[in-house]
């Protein structure tokens, strides 16, 4: 999918197409890193589905800023605070996630060990149900409700993952 901008210079017509590269085909990725690579078919994926002029508009850039991050010219936002996530803490970067998932209207779950997430999905319930006792809900005690609700759905990530457990042997 392409945009096109015709200008009229005279009685010329000038069409100028910008295409998004195919991923395959550009040579400045390597093949060995598969982080660039899968960081630009993600930015390309959001650029084609609008368009490149209109995704431009929306970043405040121009269309051959673009352009040049898709060609591999610029760098990549989404490699970026990728390697800004494995530079962090893991609270920190969780932190960041968290912040991006809730302006789009969700919550960040990571995947835990299933003893791990058992032992949080308590902790987390635990300070939830202490922070609202009071009858007072305030900012903070809504971040700790949110906690115990991804630490919930952690856990049961883990036991989907994990696959039912056995239970008791029935009596005949």
């Amino acid at each position: 999918m392409g945009l096109t901008n015709r200008t009229r210079r005279g009685t010329l017509t000038t069409i100028r197409t910008w295409r998004i590269p195919l991923i395959d085909q550009m040579t400045d990725i390597p093949n060995n890193d598969p982080l660039r690579r899968e960081a630009l078919a993600h930015f390309a994926e959001m650029v084609e589905s609008v368009g490149v002029k209109s995704f431009a508009n929306a970043l405040g850039l121009s269309t051959r800023q673009i352009n040049r991050i898709l060609a591999g010219s610029q760098p990549n936002p989404i490699e970026r605070f990728i390697l800004c996530l494995q530079g962090a803490k893991p609270e920190a970067g969780d932190g960041a996630i968290d912040y991006i998932c809730q302006e789009l209207g969700g919550h960040f779950v990571r995947h835990e060990a299933m003893d791990t997430a058992a032992v949080n999905a308590v902790k987390e319930c635990a300070e939830a149900i202490a922070a609202i006792s009071d009858g007072q809900i305030s900012d903070l005690d809504i971040k700790e409700v949110r906690e115990a609700i991804s630490a919930l759905s952690g856990l049961i990530m883990s036991i989907n993952r994990k696959g039912p457990t056995p239970g008791p042997p029935e009596n005949s």
